[in-house]
């Protein structure tokens, strides 16, 4: 059995969720202690909980310690489910979309629906927006397919978003990708959710008129809803040989021009980097490399990069070098 120290490096929730996800699909049990031992609120809140539980019913798992507050879970994997639904409510306005990434791996080529309820546009993890122009189409370029539905937008903190996760298909081969190529427009995303229009509009706005700084070729849609959990944002992707994602979320007393301003300004810092993918799609990335084979520079290497190399190197047979820093490069042979 792999053990691991939950409180290793950037000791977070990524590190149990990419043990989850290479346990389910490696079919090698691990234990995890100190789970998130340095944070405010250690152990297992309900987001990691939730990427736990579903992951568990993904895999048919035999567990010990899946319960809130927990700072220690034995999970030990079995046959992957086939096909079925699967509905999981989070139960607050926790991640939905840190649960998917965990989970999309193991819907590859299995006839199984998932819907998750919580949180789609929240703090500290991608919005659901960069999931589908960003995350969605690097995962195309090493060939896997499949369908991110946003039923329903949840913010911070009320929650109640929906999401569905359906038809992953596809055969991922070894993969390349070293270069972002020509930037051949900027593509993206301005929503609002129970809050005036005009403050969508604003948003894009003030992305375009600093994204015009690269480029005159911009496309960015408006998503105005009613009566869904107050909240705006704005993500963006910037199309090449390779695609680059960044975003900003509103908050009280930030104004719409900032929150736009914010998410063009950092996307302009990715595609300076010099960097293949951005900085938040390399340490996903890196699970998709080492199980299938793969090599790519990513914008920069993060805390959360470093500390998934090191999780993915118990679970994952395979050289695995990582190179630089700012871009850098991460190959698994």
């Amino acid at each position: 059995m792999i053990e691991i120290d939950g409180s290793f490096g950037e000791g977070g929730g990524e590190i149990l969720r990419t043990s989850l996800t290479l346990s389910a699909l490696t079919g090698k049990p691990f234990k995890m202690y100190n789970i998130r031992a340095k944070r405010e609120k250690p152990g297992l809140q309900r987001q990691h909980l939730a990427a736990v539980r579903v992951v568990k019913q993904l895999c048919n798992a035999v567990t010990k310690g899946d319960y809130l507050g927990s700072t220690e879970l034995v999970f030990v994997p079995g046959r992957p489910l086939e096909e079925g639904e699967i509905t999981y409510d989070v139960g607050s306005a926790g991640s939905v979309t840190l649960i998917s990434v965990a989970a999309i791996p193991i819907l590859l080529n299995r006839n199984v629906k998932l819907t998750l309820i919580g949180g789609t546009d929240v703090p500290k993890s991608p919005p659901i927006d960069y999931i589908r122009l960003v995350y969605m189409r690097i995962l195309e370029m090493i060939g896997v397919k499949g369908n991110v539905i946003l039923v329903k937008r949840g913010h911070y903190p009320r929650g109640g978003g929906i999401i569905r996760l359906e038809d992953f298909k596809g055969d991922p081969h070894k993969f390349e990708i070293t270069k972002f190529g020509e930037l051949q427009k900027v593509i993206g995303i301005a929503h609002v959710s129970s809050l005036p229009q005009h403050i969508a509009e604003r948003e894009r706005s003030s992305a375009v008129q600093v994204l015009r700084r690269i480029t005159d070729n911009i496309e960015i849609e408006l998503d105005v809803r009613i009566n869904e959990s107050e909240g705006t944002g704005i993500t963006l992707a910037a199309i090449g040989e390779s695609t680059m994602g960044a975003d900003s979320l509103g908050e009280k007393g930030k104004r719409a021009e900032k929150v736009g301003e914010e998410a063009a300004i950092s996307l302009i810092s990715e595609l300076k980097s010099g960097g293949a993918v951005d900085s938040h799609m390399s340490d996903m990335l890196m699970v998709y490399a080492s199980l299938f084979g793969g090599k790519f520079v990513g914008a920069k290497l993060t805390s959360h990069a470093s500390t998934n190399y090191e999780i993915i190197k118990k679970f994952v047979n395979r050289q695995i070098e990582v190179k630089g820093d700012s871009p850098f490069t991460f190959e698994a042979k």
